[in-house]
């Protein structure tokens, strides 16, 4: 499971957002083969299409389903490039050595995915 929330060892590191839990949602894939969305017990929620979801309950995601947590907007992407993850890892750990810190790397990652699907 993919954490997301406010601690150091999560997957997902969400910062300077009050309204995040330590741990506030996961994202896995089930025996089926679907991604799922789960709130882990989150003091504010987790939101999916602006319904807020039960602590614990697990929801199927589908491609452009929205989810809010704190002050965030996540869209959930069924079909993305298809690049090894690995190969990812790579540049990042690559753009770190190089000095980048995380939000800076993420937030160029971001922003080359948005112009690849215009």
């Amino acid at each position: 499971m993919a954490i997301f929330g406010r601690e150091e060892h999560v997957d997902f590191q969400i910062l300077n957002d009050s309204l995040v839990s330590r741990e506030h949602f996961g994202i896995e894939c089930d025996e089926n083969g679907n991604y799922v969305v789960i709130d882990l017990g989150s003091s504010n929620g987790t939101f999916l299409n602006g319904k807020k979801l039960d602590p614990n309950e697990v929801t199927i995601l589908k491609d452009g389903d929205k989810i809010k947590i704190g002050r965030m907007n996540l869209e959930y992407k069924l079909h993305i490039e298809k690049t090894k993850t690995s190969d990812i890892l790579t540049q990042v750990t690559a753009e770190y050595k190089r000095g980048k810190g995380y939000n800076t790397i993420m937030s160029e990652i971001i922003d080359s995915a948005k112009k690849r699907n215009k």
